[in-house]
């Protein structure tokens, strides 16, 4: 009776020992770039020349996904151009070709109503002066669209709908490219967890190209607008080399573990 007794309290011991266990989370490898916007130096590893003025660029608690800041960036219809468009954006070095990249970012759109002028919160710009974005993500007419332009045409532009725009939410995506100007190239976009573009065997790309993480109101000047302001809070941004998988670069959401799933 006493070693039955001993047995079944060590096992009970076992049992609440395995339920109290603490999730062991993966460690993210094979990053370029991680920003969590959280420190002093919240732009190390960003090019910072995109932007007219003192409000564009701002770390900020007011809207956060994970720690205590995150990244705030604004355009006004007021505001100088730069680059030939009233833009907020902060830039990393140019991307090669016939290599995978990863992405992953959350985003959350202040107060973001529909408007006919066209804008981009982040995208991917030929590295040259000329030329549509390689790809970028819109936000306009109330739709978030997927826009991608492999020749560097002004009119080339192809568009995939991912659903209405979300307004005051973060909204997780991953987005997993191979760079080619042939038929190599790849591209997947995972939007919340899902994927919502999955294209193998196509050609991504005219030339090289970086990224520009911030708005690109291109439309103002250009098409009616309703609107004379646009926010955009960002977090958790991170690049993945080609080694990365899409676990290193996803965001985490609350009470969602991605690195268990994916």
């Amino acid at each position: 009776m006493p070693d039955m007794f001993i047995t079944r309290k060590f096992l009970f011991a076992l049992i609440i020992l395995f339920i109290h266990k603490e999730p062991v989370i993966a460690q993210r490898q094979n990053l370029l770039l991680e920003s969590a916007f959280e420190n002093g130096a919240y732009l190390s590893g960003w090019g910072n020349g995109q932007h007219c003025c003192d409000y564009s660029v701002q770390q900020t608690s007011e809207q956060i996904k994970a720690g205590s800041k995150a990244l705030r960036m604004e355009v006004r219809s007021t505001d100088p151009q730069v680059s030939n468009s009233i833009r907020s954006e902060i830039t990393v070095d140019t991307d090669p070709l016939d290599q995978d990249r990863w992405y992953g970012l959350s985003l959350c759109l202040k107060d973001w109503t529909d408007d006919p002028a066209p804008e981009s919160v982040f995208q991917w710009h030929p590295d040259n002066a000329t030329g549509s974005a390689s790809m970028s993500l819109l936000a306009t007419g109330g739709r978030f669209a997927f826009s991608t332009n492999n020749t560097g045409g002004t009119s080339d532009n192809e568009y995939a709908d991912l659903g209405p725009v979300v307004s005051n939410k973060w909204v997780d995506f991953v987005i997993h490219i191979r760079w080619a100007t042939d038929t190599t190239g790849l591209l997947q976009v995972w939007m919340n967890g899902g994927l919502v573009i999955d294209r193998s065997g196509v050609k991504t790309a005219a030339t090289q190209s970086y990224f520009k993480l911030g708005i690109n109101k291109f439309g103002w000047g250009n098409q009616p607008s309703a609107v004379t302001q646009r926010i955009v809070y960002y977090d958790e941004v991170r690049i993945g080399n080609a080694n990365a998988s899409y676990k290193d670069v996803a965001p985490f959401l609350p009470k969602r573990d991605y690195f268990g799933g994916l």
